[in-house]
């Protein structure tokens, strides 16, 4: 009843309601399985590839050094020098077969356990909002921070079962068990630690390639930070997270394992999640504090060229690319002197590299990993292109009078000489450092001549990567797989004992182990070819299939 005596009017049938504000982690168990579902193959490698790593090494140092004078030896040798220090960190508890895993693991751990994780956690985020599959979800009654925790969920839960399995799989070995479970539990932190930063470097960027380059680039000033305070055996292992692993000290059975390490991954953990939660809780969908440049407001009246398309998007990855590439170049060489007195007074190292002389092994190494970079480069091209033709970009611009073929030859062809720059210019540095460090003028040549062998599996490389993005999209990350196995058999085949066949599927290996083995120009000759065969074969197959999008 109101004042006069009337019934008070009813409510108008489109009256607004009040607005019932959501939890801001609404939802968070549906899309945790919901991710878990349709992000298994990423969460499947995260996990194998690194628990693989570890338990295959395991195996195969019980074989190297089963003598505990063989480990002796190798504690007095490999353990007390500044290049193997430097590039594996510390040692400890040399004298076990635990000792030695986690420190021949050191290098490739130290790459591989953060790169996974930070991986991860970019293709559980930012790569799904991109793909604008959040945006469809979030219209759902799910929270505003549903998104960013279900990924957190998954990343606690793939660290967790990774040092699970790692652990099982080195107690399986006949590594003790408490040392075991401690450098599992180092391992599976660190992957952690590293999936929180790349949460945060989401929620930094608006694209997901921005992400992999910012995290890439953190991840290397952290290894090169550990390997400068370990070259100069400095007591600062703190100042590095990558220094922190080594620390651990899990078969040391002087001191003990230590605990504080784990404090500290697991500490930075939390910080970084609650700096990406904070971000994430205040900016809009699809944005990200670091803004891309625009381009320019207008363009000529020229047609649009694919290698100008492709230089434009390659700047920020070939330069992080040919720096890494040109930094190890620049450290190798200059620490060439020291390994090869190092690889020359230990016999054993010789077997187990299989090459018979030490001034080799810095040219050897490094060609490994220039090869890698550059090949990298080109699948960063092929994954690139990709994601333009999937967000419907390179549809839109195919709609003009840009023909098909032309773009897509002009976007490969600078691609491919990116690359071929790479190993170009990250050889010349090689050779003139070593050239400078030892005082021998052979050392030039001999990198000069690798760089220039190796230019083939390079662009086979590229070759691979087109082919597969020409035929679909979806397949061109399947490009990774190549360059990883690059690096695997670069350095662990020998302590792998990798079948012949096995290491021949390297693109690399094929040509042979430069400069120790005379390259062989008959492979030369059937790579260049080969890769000639696939890039018209993936040209034909990109002009004839229909766009994905667009």
């Amino acid at each position: 009843m109101n004042r006069s005596g009337l019934p008070a009017p009813a409510a108008h049938p489109t009256a607004p309601r009040r607005i019932r504000i959501r939890s801001p982690l609404a939802g968070l168990g549906h899309m945790a399985v919901t991710n878990l579902r349709t992000g298994w193959p990423p969460l499947l490698a995260a996990t194998g590839l690194p628990v693989a790593l570890v338990v295959v090494m395991s195996a195969s140092i019980a074989s190297l050094y089963p003598d505990l004078s063989q480990r002796q030896e190798y504690a007095a040798t490999m353990g007390t020098s500044v290049p193997t220090i430097a590039f594996n960190g510390h040692g400890y508890g040399l004298t076990t077969l635990g000792g030695i895993t986690a420190y021949e693991v050191g290098f490739m751990g130290q790459l591989f356990f953060p790169l996974f994780g930070a991986l991860l956690a970019i293709r559980l985020t930012r790569r799904e909002e991109e793909a604008g599959r959040i945006e469809l979800i979030t219209a759902l009654p799910v929270g505003r921070l549903t998104p960013l925790s279900a990924a957190s969920l998954l990343l606690v839960g793939t660290a967790a079962i990774t040092a699970a399995l790692m652990a099982a799989g080195m107690i399986a070995t006949g590594l003790p068990v408490a040392g075991s479970v401690w450098y599992a539990a180092g391992a599976g932190e660190c992957i952690l630690f590293f999936a929180a930063l790349g949460l945060l470097a989401c929620e930094l960027c608006r694209q997901a390639s921005t992400a992999r380059t910012l995290c890439l680039v953190a991840l290397t000033l952290a290894f090169l930070g550990r390997l400068a305070i370990d070259a100069a055996r400095a007591n600062a292992a703190w100042a590095s997270p990558l220094g922190w692993l080594p620390q651990i000290r899990a078969f040391d059975d002087s001191t003990g394992p230590r605990a504080w390490p784990l404090i500290a991954y697991a500490a930075g953990t939390v910080l970084l999640w609650l700096a990406a939660m904070a971000i994430a809780s205040r900016r809009d969908l699809g944005a990200g504090l670091i803004a891309p440049r625009p381009g320019p407001a207008g363009g000529g009246a020229r047609r649009v060229g694919g290698w100008r398309l492709s230089l434009a998007g390659a700047r920020s990855s070939a330069l992080t690319w040919g720096l890494i590439a040109s930094t190890w170049a620049v450290i190798i060489g200059l620490l060439s002197e020291e390994m090869t007195r190092l690889v020359n007074a230990n016999p054993a190292l010789l077997r187990a590299m299989g090459i018979d002389r030490g001034s080799d092994l810095t040219i050897m190494m490094a060609c490994i990993i220039m090869v890698s970079a550059a090949g990298a480069a080109a699948v960063q091209g092929a994954t690139h292109l990709a994601a333009e033709e999937t967000e419907g970009r390179l549809g839109a611009l195919l709609s003009t009078a840009t023909p098909r073929i032309r773009l897509w030859a002009g976007w490969w062809a600078a691609r491919i000489a990116l690359a071929l720059a790479i190993v170009g210019w990250s050889v010349l540095l090689l050779g003139a450092t070593t050239c400078w460090t030892t005082g021998e003028s052979a050392s030039l040549t001999a990198a000069l001549r690798s760089g220039a062998s190796y230019a083939a599996p390079v662009l086979l490389v590229a070759a691979v990567a087109a082919a597969l993005g020409a035929i679909s999209p979806r397949l061109a990350p399947l490009a990774w797989i190549v360059v990883v196995w690059m690096v695997v058999v670069g350095f662990l085949a020998e302590a792998l004992r990798l079948p012949e066949w096995a290491r021949d599927l390297s693109f690399a290996h094929m040509v042979g182990v430069l400069p120790v083995d005379e390259p062989s120009t008959g492979i030369i000759a059937a790579q260049w070819a080969a890769a000639a065969v696939l890039l018209a074969a993936a040209a034909a197959l990109f002009a004839a299939r229909d766009l994905r999008a667009g």
